[in-house]
């Protein structure tokens, strides 16, 4: 558990976003830029909670509870994304992780560009990137092969 009680909560949402990068589909509603101080503060509750999973198309999936009269985030990873996009996002907001856990220490579920690189689905380098394979024809359809094969 990370307790987040004290956090400028905008200053955090607004981290959040832009530290996730858009996914699945996503990638349909992704929008370039980051979210103004309305925008942020739309996705914070009156009992300063927070829940967000997809916002504008990025897959943020950053989720603040209330825990014995505090605010945490329940988990000690970050869904989605990399050991350091946690701390990067913990040192924005003044915290830090000390929990001894390695940067390569990822589960089969990670997200991050290197185990999506590893599984040969390499994130999107930049906006040019993504509107090039927005446009008719630009994303090839890649099917998981437990074997490892390319797609034909």
């Amino acid at each position: 558990m990370i307790d987040v009680t004290d956090v400028d909560m905008v200053k955090f949402v607004q981290k959040v976003y832009e530290l996730s990068r858009p996914q699945g589909l996503g990638m349909m509603h992704f929008q370039p830029g980051g979210l103004s101080d309305e925008e942020a503060k739309s996705l914070i509750q009156s009992n300063g909670t927070v829940d967000m999973d997809y916002v504008k198309g990025r897959a943020c999936k950053m989720y603040v509870s209330p825990k014995d009269g505090r605010l945490v985030i329940m988990r000690d990873n970050w869904y989605d994304h990399t050991d350091e996009q946690l701390a990067e996002l913990l040192e924005h907001i003044g915290l830090s992780k000390t929990d001894g856990t390695k940067p390569d220490e990822h589960g089969v579920s990670c997200n991050c560009d290197d185990c999506r690189s590893k599984r040969g689905k390499a994130p999107f380098d930049s906006e040019a990137d993504f509107e090039k394979a927005m446009k008719p024809g630009g994303i090839k359809i890649q099917t998981w092969n437990p074997k490892g094969e390319q797609d034909a």
